[in-house]
C-alpha cells in the first residue's frame, strides 16, 4: 500500500494539550474518518502533520505564537510545543519530531523552532530534511494533505514550474535525468582525453575542434528551442484566452439580436394586454345588465302595448281624413253635410297628432334599444380574466428577460467586436510563427547532429590508427551511447508515465463527475497542464468548469498521480467535499474504496449524511471523534467504540 501514517503525537499544539491519534493498520481496509464539529480542530491536525515535515512552509504564514496551546501560553508563556509523526513503509517505521519554544526575550516573547529529526528503525539520521524529501518531497505536498475547501485551486496547480518539478519528481523522473546528466559529464570528460591525446594528429585536432563548434551551436540553438517552446505555449494560451473572449462576445451580439427581438416582441404583446384589459373593464361596467333583463322585459312590454295603441289611433286618423275628403262613404252611401260635421269633430279631437306621432317614434327607438338589452349575451368573464392574467404573465417573463439580457449586454460596442477578433487573428497566426521557428529550430539540431555524427565516425576512423586514441574512442563511443539511451529512455518513461496518469485520472474522472454523458476523459500535456475532453471532441479549459467539476477534476488528478507514482502516499484531506453537490459527492464516495493509499478524512456530519456514511462504511477502518472540553479549552481525539 506504500507509506502510512501510523500515530500522530500533539503537544501543546493549538487546541490539543496532549493528544495521541493512532490509526491501526493492522486491516485490510485503508479509510479512516476523523469527525468534528467546525472550530473543533480538525484543520489543525492537518498543519500540524504539514508543519512537523516542512516547517514554516507547511503552514499558513501567521504568528506562530498563535499555533501554542492557548490555556498553556497563558500560565506558562515560556511553554513548549512539539508535533512527532509514525510513518511505516514496507515493514520500516519513521518517526519524524518538530518542536519550537516560546521565549521571552526582553519584553517581547518570540518563537524559536529546531530542526525536525528523523529516526528509522530507532537510529536517528543526521540530515532529516533529506530524508524528510526522499519520504515525502516538500514540493510535493499538495498532492498529499490538503484542504477539500480549496481543491479547486489544485486544477491551476499544474501551470508552474515547481508543480512540474514536483509530478516529475513524485514520477522518479529526476533519477533518471540524473543518470543522462553523469553519462554526458563522463563524455565530456573522456573526450577531454581523447582531445589531449590526439593533440598531436592536426588533423584529427581540426575535426574535433570543429565537432566541439558544433556542439556548443546545438547548445545554443537548443536554449533557443526551449524558448520557442515556452513563447508557444505562452501564445498558445493567449490565443484561447482571445477565443475565450470572442466567443463570449459572440454570445453577447446573439444576446443583443436576441434582446431586438424581444423588444419587439414585448410591444406586440403590450397591445395585445391592453385590449384584453379593455376588454374586463367593459366586461365589469355591463355586469349588472343580467341583473335588469326581467325589469327590462316588463318595460319592453308595456311600451309596446303603448305602441300598439298609438299606432292605432294613428291610423284612424288617417282614415277619417281620407273619408272627410270623399265623396262616398266606405258604406256606399254620399257624404252628407251632417256625416262631415261629426268626422270633423272626430279629428278636433286627435288635434294632438303631432305629439303622439312624435312620442311613437321615441317609443319605437327605445323598443329598439330594449329590445337589444333583451338579446344581450353575457361575456365569459372568468375566460376574459384568465386570457389578462396569462398576457400579463407572459409580459412580466419577457420583461424579466429584457432586463436580464440588457444587463449581459452592457458594454458592448463594434468596436471591442472588431478589436477581439482582429487579436484572435493576430495570436493565431503568432502561434504559428512560433510552431514555425520551433520547427526550424528542431531541423537546425537534426542537421547538425547529422553532421556530428559523421564527424564522430571521422574521428573514430582517424583515432582507431592509434592504440591508445583507438582505446579512447571506444570509451566515447559506450558514454555516448548510454548518454543517448538516458535521453531515449527518459523520453519513453515521461510519455509512458503521463499517458498512464491521463488514462487512470480519465478512468477516476468518469466515475466522480455528475456529467458522464458530456465528458469522455482528461487530457494532460507534456508540460501537465489539465483539459476536459467532451464527448463532441472539444477540451475544456479548466478555468471555465464549475467550483464542483474543478475540484473533481483536481481529485481526480491528484489521485491518477497517486496511482501513478511507484509509492503511493497517504492522502489526508480537510473537509473532503468542499464544493462538490450531492452527485460528485456519492461518486467520490464510490471511488474512494479503490485507491490503494491510505486515505484520511476529516470532516464534519455535514460532509457525511447518514446514507453516505452508509455507503462508505465497510471500507472504513476506523472512525475517530474530535469532543471539546469547554472547561479547559481542549479538544480529544477518540476511537469510536463498536
Amino acid at each position: 500500500m506504500g507509506i502510512r501514517l501510523k500515530q500522530i503525537y500533539l503537544n501543546n499544539w493549538k487546541c490539543y494539550r496532549q493528544q495521541t491519534i493512532k490509526f491501526d493498520l493492522n486491516t485490510d481496509k485503508q479509510i479512516w474518518l476523523i469527525f468534528g464539529l467546525n472550530g473543533y480542530g480538525k484543520t489543525s491536525i492537518l498543519e500540524a502533520i504539514q508543519w512537523c515535515l516542512y516547517g514554516h512552509k507547511g503552514v499558513l504564514p501567521l504568528d506562530f505564537m498563535e499555533y501554542f496551546y492557548r490555556v498553556s501560553s497563558k500560565k506558562k508563556p515560556t511553554s513548549e510545543l512539539s508535533v512527532r509523526l509514525n510513518f511505516e513503509d514496507d515493514g520500516k517505521n519513521y518517526y519524524i519530531t518538530r518542536t519550537a519554544k516560546c521565549v521571552l526575550r526582553g519584553k517581547t516573547y518570540s518563537t524559536e523552532i529546531s530542526e525536525p529529526t528523523f529516526n528509522q528503525d530507532g537510529r536517528d539520521k543526521s540530515n532529516a530534511r533529506e530524508y524528510i524529501e526522499g519520504l515525502l518531497p516538500k514540493s510535493c505536498k499538495d498532492f498529499f494533505f490538503f484542504d477539500g475547501a480549496k481543491i479547486q485551486q489544485y486544477a491551476q496547480l499544474t501551470q508552474t514550474n515547481e508543480t512540474r518539478e514536483a509530478i516529475e519528481r513524485i514520477l522518479g523522473i529526476p533519477e533518471l535525468k540524473n543518470l543522462r546528466e553523469d553519462a554526458e559529464k563522463a563524455l565530456k570528460s573522456i573526450e577531454k582525453v581523447l582531445s589531449s591525446v590526439s593533440s598531436a594528429n592536426s588533423v584529427m585536432q581540426q575535426k574535433t575542434s570543429y565537432l566541439r563548434e558544433i556542439e556548443e551551436e546545438i547548445e545554443l540553438i537548443e536554449q533557443q528551442l526551449e524558448s520557442a517552446k515556452r513563447e508557444h505555449l505562452s501564445a498558445i494560451k493567449i490565443y484561447e484566452d482571445c477565443q475565450e473572449r470572442a466567443r463570449q462576445i459572440k454570445e453577447l451580439r446573439d444576446k443583443i439580436e436576441q434582446l431586438k427581438r424581444r423588444q419587439l416582441e414585448e410591444e406586440r404583446l403590450r397591445d395585445k394586454l391592453e385590449n384584453a384589459e379593455k376588454a374586463v373593464i367593459n366586461s365589469l361596467r355591463q355586469s349588472p345588465i343580467p341583473l335588469m333583463l326581467e325589469f327590462v322585459q316588463e318595460v319592453y312590454d308595456e311600451l309596446q302595448r303603448d305602441s300598439i295603441k298609438t299606432n292605432r289611433i294613428s291610423v284612424s286618423i288617417s282614415q277619417l281624413q281620407e273619408l272627410l275628403k270623399a265623396e262616398i262613404c266606405v258604406c256606399g252611401r254620399c257624404m252628407d253635410a251632417e256625416s262631415r260635421y261629426y268626422i270633423q269633430e272626430q279629428l278636433e279631437q286627435f288635434s294632438h297628432l303631432d305629439i303622439l306621432t312624435q312620442e311613437a317614434i321615441a317609443k319605437n327607438t327605445l323598443l329598439t334599444q330594449l329590445n337589444g338589452l333583451l338579446r344581450y349575451q353575457p361575456p365569459d368573464f372568468d375566460r376574459l380574466q384568465i386570457e389578462r392574467d396569462r398576457l400579463q404573465n407572459d409580459f412580466d417573463d419577457l420583461s424579466q428577460e429584457i432586463s436580464r439580457l440588457k444587463l449581459d449586454t452592457q458594454g458592448v460596442n463594434e468596436a471591442e467586436t472588431d478589436e477581439i477578433w482582429r487579436k484572435v487573428g493576430a495570436t493565431e497566426n503568432e502561434v504559428k510563427s512560433k510552431k514555425e521557428r520551433i520547427d526550424r529550430l528542431s531541423r537546425q539540431i537534426e542537421q547538425k547532429k547529422q553532421e556530428i555524427d559523421h564527424l564522430r565516425r571521422e574521428i573514430e576512423t582517424l583515432a582507431s590508427q592509434d592504440q591508445e586514441t583507438a582505446t579512447l574512442a571506444k570509451q566515447v563511443k559506450l558514454a555516448r551511447g548510454l548518454r543517448d539511451a538516458a535521453n531515449e529512455l527518459i523520453e519513453w518513461y515521461i510519455s509512458d508515465r503521463q499517458q498512464t496518469i491521463e488514462a487512470t485520472t480519465s478512468e477516476i474522472h468518469r466515475q466522480i463527475t455528475n456529467k458522464p454523458d458530456e465528458y469522455c476523459g482528461v487530457t494532460i500535456t507534456p508540460q501537465y497542464t489539465l483539459g476536459v475532453q467532451t464527448l463532441g471532441g472539444e477540451v475544456l479549459n479548466p478555468e471555465t468548469l464549475s467550483a464542483g467539476e474543478k475540484e473533481a477534476l483536481a481529485f481526480s488528478f491528484i489521485t491518477g498521480l497517486n496511482l501513478a507514482s511507484e509509492t503511493a502516499a497517504p492522502l489526508v484531506m480537510d473537509t473532503p467535499f468542499g464544493h462538490l453537490d450531492n452527485p460528485h459527492q456519492r461518486n467520490l464516495v464510490k471511488c474512494l474504496p479503490n485507491l490503494p493509499s491510505q486515505v484520511i478524512l476529516l470532516a464534519s456530519d455535514r460532509d457525511f449524511p447518514d446514507d453516505l456514511l452508509r455507503e462508505l462504511r465497510p471500507h472504513v477502518a476506523e472512525i475517530l471523534h474530535i469532543r471539546r472540553e469547554a472547561t479547559e479549552d481542549i479538544s480529544v481525539v477518540e476511537v469510536e467504540k463498536d
